[in-house]
């Protein structure tokens, strides 16, 4: 069974690629598609916080509440106020530190092409930079933490359509993820909803049918088990990816990143052998081949 990990994020001040190897091995990881590091966050927020978070996002009602202490975790420039420090979100991650990786490492590393239409006055020619770099296979978006309306998305997405590249996209709140638009708008294009859907969750899963272009990947500690299962049984297996999201979270006994975490959702699921392998990689393989 090939396994694939089709969101991590390359943070060499955490995990190096030499050491990310040798943890894939441990597990039994075969492939990692890379994101370029877009913050200086190194902790993830404690697991009460996430916990709390999770449950007020999964209903509508209180999924306001969720946005309001967002929000109030930006400075007017942009970055990150945690536990009275300032941690720096970059506006334009480092593609270029992606790259080296997947030219170091051939065949263990794919890469997202990180894109910010906020701050990049041509992110489409930032696309054409790097979309014919070996390894690369699709854009990653991230309205969410980057604060920027999904529409400002459409000429980047209407491109990806044409060339049938995928996109990952961490949603955000609001006009900042709206789905709907992006599934009704571009029908052909490839969307991959980082963390389940996040914020949307049940939401979005139960938009599935109308937007067959839809998937979610099953990373981060923005998650827990409950919630994966939750995820997989209304998407279903065929529409679900498995991811990472690391090296954030999930500590081994030596204080560094545990691939095994999350792996051992997905291991545990109540779905066939079949399913799970699609999950692990087959999904994820043949939506970079459409």
């Amino acid at each position: 069974m090939t396994v694939i990990d089709s969101h991590a994020h390359f943070e060499p001040r955490l995990l190096d690629a030499d050491a990310a190897v040798r943890k894939m091995d441990e597990v039994g990881v075969d492939q990692v598609v890379l994101i370029p590091s877009m913050n200086g966050l190194f902790e993830a927020p404690p697991d009460a916080l996430l916990s709390a978070m999770r449950t007020v996002m999964r209903r509508r009602a209180t999924r306001g509440i969720a946005e309001a202490v967002h929000r109030a975790t930006l400075t007017r420039s942009g970055d990150l106020r945690l536990g009275g420090k300032v941690i720096p979100i970059y506006p334009l991650p480092d593609n270029g530190a992606v790259a080296q990786v997947l030219a170091a490492h051939p065949g263990r590393f794919l890469g997202w092409i990180f894109l910010n239409p906020k701050h990049d006055p041509a992110p489409l020619e930032t696309l054409e930079r790097w979309r014919h770099v070996p390894g690369f296979i699709g854009v990653k978006l991230h309205p969410h933490w980057h604060d920027y309306r999904t529409a400002l998305l459409h000429p980047i997405l209407a491109r990806c359509q044409e060339l049938r590249l995928p996109v990952l996209i961490h949603l955000g709140f609001g006009k900042r993820g709206d789905f709907r638009t992006l599934g009704e708008r571009f029908p052909k294009l490839t969307v991959i909803a980082a963390h389940a859907g996040f914020p949307f969750f049940d939401d979005l899963w139960a938009l599935k049918h109308r937007y067959p272009n839809l998937h979610v990947d099953l990373s981060s500690p923005y998650l827990d088990e409950a919630l994966v299962r939750d995820c997989v049984a209304a998407m279903g297996p065929e529409r679900c990816l498995y991811g990472t999201d690391a090296p954030y979270g999930f500590e081994d006994a030596s204080h560094s990143y545990d691939y095994g975490e999350s792996k051992g959702w997905v291991e545990r699921l109540p779905v066939t052998t079949a399913e799970r392998e699609r999950i692990f990689g087959l999904n994820f393989a043949e939506l970079i081949s459409r």
